[in-house]
């Protein structure tokens, strides 16, 4: 048998056109889809991840999301920008939620191509606010418009004025009857008029009803010839108890008692009529 012998240089070029063929040719697999390319997205830590790794339009636009928060961190300090990653991680979460990808969903293509626009256009979205905040920050102060944001400080609400005072002639009788302890501004009742009251009876008794509070009950009479108006007093068997002064309004029914009582207890409230 003859033995061809062939120079070392022209062995050597032959085995390098080989090897470059073999590397053309895996290149060509890897670049048609396909359970190559599969293996290798697999390899994510999630379907998200995995579906991005598949998509190339996805993968770009997670990468113009990338760039677009690294031009905005240009913009400010480290504090800014751990603020600029807390939001970031923020959006991921809501995206998710958005668009959620399970591993089921990747093995049918229709569910994948669905999760796969529902991506893009959380991305592309994100893209756009990002830009939008970063030209924002550049933008002079002096071309911002002057507005009033809630960030301004709250205005100042006027309290509700109390019915006008004694805008009708009234008498000790004004008293008389059952009170039920209100709120001083609203004068919207906070007892029930049973458990928890005034009374003044036409005898000119006094007793005030609180099984809440260690002071009451309360009994007592009014001094004769007193105004209700500059206040009342209302002494009982062992001396001074306190005073009632009426807030008479246009209407008995809208009429406001005030009892306050004497030292050294500081005890005092409003009362309103009970329905």
């Amino acid at each position: 048998m003859r033995v061809v012998s062939l120079p070392v240089g022209l062995l050597a070029g032959l085995l390098m056109a080989g090897s470059v063929q073999a590397s053309a040719q895996e290149a060509v697999k890897e670049a048609v889809p396909g359970k190559a390319a599969e293996k290798g997205c697999a390899a994510n830590e999630s379907p998200v991840s995995e579906l991005i790794c598949r998509d190339p339009a996805l993968a770009a636009a997670t990468e113009a999301v990338d760039g677009a928060l690294k031009a905005l961190g240009a913009t400010t300090d480290d504090l800014g920008r751990a603020a600029i990653e807390a939001g970031q991680t923020l959006w991921r979460s809501r995206r998710d939620e958005s668009c959620p990808v399970a591993a089921a969903d990747l093995a049918d293509p229709k569910v994948a191509k669905a999760r796969t626009d529902c991506l893009l256009r959380a991305s592309r979205a994100r893209v756009a606010a990002l830009d939008a905040e970063r030209a924002a920050r550049g933008r002079p102060v002096a071309d911002l418009p002057l507005i009033i944001t809630d960030a301004a400080a709250p205005r100042l609400v006027a309290v509700p004025s109390r019915p006008p005072a004694l805008t009708r002639p009234v008498s000790a009788l004004a008293l008389v009857g059952r009170w039920a302890k209100a709120d001083p501004v609203s004068r919207a009742p906070i007892d029930d008029c049973r458990t928890s009251y005034l009374d003044v009876t036409r005898e000119q008794a006094v007793q005030a009803v609180d099984p809440r509070l260690p002071v009451f009950p309360i009994e007592g009479r009014l001094a004769a010839d007193a105004d209700p108006a500059e206040g009342v007093a209302v002494t009982g068997e062992n001396g001074p108890v306190g005073s009632l002064r009426l807030e008479a309004a246009e209407t008995p029914r809208l009429d406001r008692l005030v009892l306050r009582l004497a030292p050294p207890a500081t005890f005092a409230a409003t009362f309103v009529r009970c329905r």
